[in-house]
């Protein structure tokens, strides 16, 4: 007489359809968004990066041959964590940064983030504040996100692993959740050396204090001086 499955072994199977089918949805190598708390900060996590900068560093592969251009990883979310049509940017948190094989390095070139035919911005090694991206779309109407923007560098790209700092967050008129903490997107090109080291110091640098300008530094030194002598001045009148 053949078994007849109980209530609770299907819905304990149904459960399990529905979990794989979710898991599936997020693509192995992406950066995972979340908005744990209503209205709070979004989340990265994801990545192999271990350690104190978990869920903040993910890594990519230029090609081996030209051109430099890869869209990975990319960016993925569950159904329901953004309410429909909600928009999500991306902002260049600091300069980019980049490992030669033995140090940290200035590069000589920018990377660019572009998505679709109209949108890009670059970053390079002397942005020391960032600067603005654009929004790169809309969450979808099951309140999911799942986007692949390129990453490009010029042809002329010397072989090292570069660093891109971003942030994420939302876009005029969305209020559903608030800019993510600064995350690392690291590049590998050709074969520098000790891969391993130059993106632990990449994650170091990104998220240490930027590095201000050269004339910023002196401007900002210059008024500590200023305020010290004044601090000095009314001492001296009032003793």
């Amino acid at each position: 007489m053949p078994t007849i499955p109980s209530a609770g072994s299907l819905l304990f199977a149904a459960a399990l359809t529905l979990f794989a089918a979710t898991a599936s949805a997020q693509h192995a190598g992406d950066i995972v968004l979340s908005v744990p708390e209503p209205g709070g900060k979004l989340v990265t996590s994801g990545g192999d990066f271990t350690g104190e900068f978990a869920g903040r560093v993910f890594e990519g592969v230029m090609p081996p041959s030209l051109p430099y251009e890869i869209d990975a990883p990319g960016f993925d979310s569950l159904t329901g964590t953004f309410s429909a049509g909600d928009e999500i940017r991306f902002d260049f948190a600091r300069e980019l940064l980049y490992w030669n094989g033995s140090s940290l390095a200035t590069p000589a070139g920018r990377m660019t983030v572009s998505y679709g035919s109209s949108k890009q911005a670059s970053v390079g090694g002397t942005d020391f504040e960032g600067l603005s991206g654009y929004v790169i779309s809309a969450a979808d109407s099951n309140g999911a996100f799942h986007k692949h923007p390129f990453f490009s560098l010029p042809d002329t790209a010397a072989d090292g692993v570069y660093g891109l700092t971003l942030t994420l967050g939302p876009g005029d008129g969305t209020s559903g959740f608030t800019t993510s903490d600064p995350f690392l997107i690291t590049m590998l090109v050709g074969n520098p050396g000790d891969y391993n080291a130059g993106v632990a110091a990449l994650a170091d640098a990104a998220f240490a204090a930027p590095v201000p300008e050269p004339a910023a530094g002196l401007l900002a030194a210059a008024a500590a001086v200023l305020a010290g002598a004044r601090c000095g001045r009314r001492r001296r009148r009032t003793a």
